[in-house]
């Protein structure tokens, strides 16, 4: 994958692009296989990492990272923050490249592998599949 980012002066290249690799790994689990289960009672059912997937090293992609070279007046020695604003292009980002595959656009996340299979055998089969939360046509 590639991300461009812009933290302004770019102090520390290499934790700056760690922060990036990372939050591409974190929303790649966010939208392809996290979910917190509750049962009816509201009790989390899934409370470990052995049911509660996050993605392992091996799913994620090598994330080439590119700065822009800016600079912030009021940011000390010119840089910005760069916490959070790497993770918000991955869902949207995989959300489209879905729909693109298989005409079902889906607005709620995970996008698990039954929900995309259910959603693209009711589009293309025309049966309707009992199950809960799938995508929208587009």
């Amino acid at each position: 994958s590639v991300h461009a980012a812009d933290a302004g002066t770019v102090i520390n290249p290499m934790q700056c692009r760690g922060q990036v690799e990372g939050a591409v790994a974190q929303g790649i689990g966010w939208a392809l296989s996290e979910r917190v289960v509750l049962d009816d009672a509201g009790r989390v059912v899934n409370p470990s990492f052995r049911n509660y997937r996050i993605p392992a090293f091996a799913d994620t992609p090598r994330t080439e990272v590119l700065f822009a070279d800016t600079h912030d007046a009021i940011g000390p020695l010119g840089a910005k923050g760069m916490g959070e604003c790497p993770i918000n292009p991955v869902s949207p980002a995989l959300a489209n490249a879905i729909a693109d595959a298989t005409g079902v656009r889906f607005r709620d996340l995970p996008f698990t592998p039954d929900r995309i299979y259910r959603a693209v055998y009711e589009r293309h089969v025309g049966a309707a599949v009992d199950w809960v939360g799938g995508g929208e046509r587009t």
